[in-house]
């Protein structure tokens, strides 16, 4: 299983366009993951787990520098479900494959009904992603993923056949 963030607007200037993004990229979503305090083991599984939907260079491996783009479509097939944090701006200029998974997140009101957050949605994208990197849960397919996150606190339910809905 894989999840692919979009881009961060901000980046650290100093450091080279082909710097992996988890060093380069400092939007919202990027300081929610807290990346400069993850462990070595940490950082590996981030590094296996995790895309970005890079502006310059299309899909490519979040920790690796001098990037290069990723083909999703045998990824996915090879690796189980492809997990799309990205908003629906770059999801519209680059769909993943059919079978894999979005990612909305919502509040309820007061008679259940959901809406989508959008201010904060990228800040709790990254917190999620940041219990993963912390977790380092084996995830074997989309009922591992809501197994995972039945057993913290996050509320991920699956609301259709490829889509997920991120209750904050």
């Amino acid at each position: 299983m894989r999840f692919v963030l979009p881009p961060s607007r901000t980046v650290r200037a100093e450091l080279p366009g082909d710097a992996a993004p988890f060093e380069r990229y400092t939007g919202v979503l990027y300081r929610a993951l807290g990346v400069s305090a993850w462990t070595m083991a940490e950082r590996r599984w981030a590094d296996r787990h995790v895309l970005v939907h890079s502006a310059e260079h299309g899909v490519v491996r979040a920790g690796a520098a001098g990037v290069t783009a990723v083909a999703l479509e045998p990824l996915g097939r090879e690796e189980g479900p492809l997990i799309d944090l990205r908003s629906k701006e770059y999801v519209r200029r680059a769909p993943l494959p059919t079978g894999h998974w979005t990612v909305r997140v919502v509040t309820a009101d007061a008679e259940g009904r959901r809406l989508a957050v959008s201010h904060w949605n990228k800040h709790h994208k990254g917190l999620m992603l940041a219990a993963l990197v912390r977790d380092r849960p084996r995830l074997g397919g989309i009922r591992s993923l809501l197994t995972w996150a039945a057993a913290t606190d996050i509320r991920l339910e699956a609301t259709g056949p490829d889509s997920l809905d991120l209750l904050v």
